[in-house]
């Protein structure tokens, strides 16, 4: 004898429950939140090889235009901005660098300069001095609140273990003085 009850259990299920529901956001959460990290990742990745490029950029065209001929004596970073290797503003300011830090250039001697790059964040201090360190003589990292550490740069070589004596352990802002020579 069929039933009302026995119809109702014959009659195929349709529509998705709330477990089901459930399941597929928690799977969409996960693959948003490895879309966040891949895309901070990246973030900071770019913002890094942003800063080299412009770090090696103000070096290179610094002992092109100045280092090669006349020496250092005088150099700054207002002499960089009139020889069109810094950026300046509307009003000739030089811009900050894109920590917001200030970009500053002075001379030492005839034969040698020091960019100082400031407000470098913690997490990035370390691959900026690796792949500028080429281009160098001398690195002087100083961590916020910390004490700052001077190596001489042989052979455009480095070490991990320098970089920490430059950039400190910890997520700390960090000013780097690269000292360049002649060409």
């Amino acid at each position: 004898m069929i039933t009302s009850h026995s119809l109702n259990m014959r009659r195929k299920q349709s529509g998705i429950t709330l477990i089901e529901v459930s399941i597929g956001l928690i799977i969409a959460a996960i693959v948003a939140a490895a879309a966040f990290i891949a895309f901070q990742n990246n973030a900071r990745r770019t913002e890094v090889q942003d800063n080299i490029k412009q770090i090696t950029e103000i070096i290179s065209e610094s002992k092109q235009k100045v280092g090669s001929t006349s020496g250092y004596t005088g150099f700054d970073e207002n002499v960089a901005a009139q020889l069109a290797i810094l950026k300046v503003d509307s009003a000739g300011g030089v811009l900050p660098n894109s920590y917001n830090g200030p970009i500053i250039i002075a001379s030492t001697d005839p034969n040698s300069a020091v960019l100082t790059w400031s407000d470098i964040e913690g997490d990035q201090c370390s691959d900026i001095v690796l792949a500028v360190s080429n281009g160098v003589t001398s690195i002087t990292g100083t961590p916020e609140g910390g004490t700052a550490g001077t190596v001489a740069v042989t052979n455009g070589q480095i070490t991990l273990a320098e970089t920490a004596t430059l950039c400190g352990t910890g997520d700390a802002a960090v000013d780097l003085a690269l000292t360049f020579g002649r060409r």
